[in-house]
């Protein structure tokens, strides 16, 4: 099994209770951030290691992850200019990860499905640093856990709507993020 180098954490207990997994999931506080992944997986436990390694990665891996994970959109959805706007702005920031990218999305996000993933996204990159509070207000920091707790719903969200066309999507999505982990953003690069 190789480390996870781009994972600052070094406790998997630190990062499932930051997942806020269930108690009675949670390991040994001895346990190796990547031991307690491969086990996650080896007993099924998808939805779990989806919010585990949501949350052990930076905030931009993870970001890069939810955008890495979705499929591609069909041209005929109503919605495909909204979706592919939101997309487009979610790469934007993760190449310029300024505050204006930043409050961009906010604003596209606004008047999106809040059900879509790229919604989801759209709403981590928001919380991933920068104040929450209207520009003209005093500055409010956001829950750090927020974003890869919203990137595990993006993620988590996906695989349940492709479970019957892709369902070995679920699996793909995994060993991406355990790349992530292991030699960060470009892993998704070598994609």
């Amino acid at each position: 099994m190789t480390d996870w180098t781009v994972v600052f954490w070094s406790s998997a207990r630190q990062i499932a209770e930051e997942a806020k997994l269930p108690r009675e999931m949670l390991p040994a506080a001895d346990v190796a951030p990547a031991a307690f992944f491969a086990q996650l997986r080896e007993a099924g436990e998808t939805t779990a290691a989806i919010a585990y390694v949501a949350c052990a990665l930076p905030k931009l891996e993870t970001i890069e992850w939810g955008l890495a994970c979705l499929p591609p959109l069909d041209r005929e959805d109503p919605d495909y200019a909204a979706r592919m706007q939101l997309r487009d702005s979610a790469k934007r920031w993760l190449h310029e990860p300024d505050d204006e990218n930043r409050r961009a999305i906010e604003r596209l996000v606004e008047g999106a499905d809040q059900s879509w993933p790229e919604a989801l996204i759209g709403l981590a990159i928001f919380f991933s640093g920068g104040s929450i509070a209207p520009e003209d207000s005093p500055p409010v920091p956001a829950d750090p856990r927020l974003p890869g707790q919203l990137i595990a719903g993006a993620v988590q969200t996906v695989v349940a709507q492709s479970a019957i066309a892709n369902p070995g999507l679920a699996e793909s999505v995994l060993d991406l993020g355990n790349r992530l982990a292991i030699t960060g953003r470009e892993a998704v690069a070598a994609q």
